[in-house]
């Protein structure tokens, strides 16, 4: 059985249709990858999962049960957690006090001291690779530490999934490979089945179990990373031209 079941979901705002029937499963302990151009409904797939949208038509499964009309505070205590595109951290604070934030308000909501939830913050900021910055004030953090931050505060929340949105949007080549690096060990070390939602190809083929490829808002492709870079639908969404694809496919 999947950890996480969409089925056959839509969504519409007004006359625009976000999402046409969409359909995945994402499989516990694996790295599914989600792209597509921008505009393509991967974000609001997301926003469906988390339950920030409800869907029009269509189901959201979590571990068997439906969850597809549940709220976004309780869909996060039952395991689903995320990040957005733009980190959202509360600046006033420390690097470990937003974390701490994080673990005191996510599955273990009443069930912790603050000092055993400090002492979990600390060790998801050594997983990330942000202990040297943890009594640092989070808005002296670079967009790369920010986005470190962004996935510790999910981490807080001890999630069975954890949605990564566009993470890897404005690094430089060498803070992709250190992220892509962080994100594996995130899934070994925790235990965490990861959907990444990425603009960034070339990135999501080396580091996904499998791949999702969406494009205004239905799916088109879905397989191995192998699959998927030598599919010629996929290459044209990219590409926007069939003689480019063609060339692309071919190597």
């Amino acid at each position: 059985m999947a950890l996480l079941s969409v089925d056959n979901v839509v969504k519409r705002f007004g006359g625009v249709i976000a999402l046409r029937g969409v359909s995945l499963d994402i499989r516990e302990g694996e790295i599914l990858g989600l792209i597509g151009p921008n505009g393509s409904g991967k974000t609001t797939l997301v926003n469906v999962i988390t339950g920030v949208y409800h869907p029009d038509s269509g189901k959201v499964m979590f571990k068997g049960e439906d969850i597809t009309r549940t709220p976004p505070h309780i869909r996060c205590r039952m395991g689903i957690a995320r990040t957005y595109q733009i980190p959202r951290p509360f600046n006033n604070l420390t690097v470990l006090e937003n974390v701490v934030v994080s673990v005191l308000n996510g599955r273990r909501h009443g069930k912790v001291s603050v000092d055993e939830a400090k002492e979990l913050a600390e060790d998801i900021l050594e997983v990330v690779g942000l202990s040297k910055f943890k009594e640092y004030p989070s808005k002296s953090l670079n967009a790369q530490g920010r986005k470190r931050l962004e996935m510790a505060r999910a981490l807080g929340a001890e999630p069975e999934l954890m949605m990564l949105d566009e993470c890897l949007a404005g690094l430089t080549p060498s803070e992709v490979s250190e992220m892509l690096i962080t994100i594996k060990r995130i899934r070994d070390e925790k235990k965490i089945t990861i959907l990444m939602i990425e603009h960034l190809m070339h990135a999501v083929m080396n580091i996904s179990d499998r791949v999702v490829v969406l494009n205004e808002g239905m799916k088109i492709a879905e397989g191995k990373p192998e699959e998927i870079a030598g599919d010629i639908k996929v290459a044209e969404v990219y590409f926007g031209d069939r003689e480019l694809a063609l060339k692309f496919v071919k190597r």
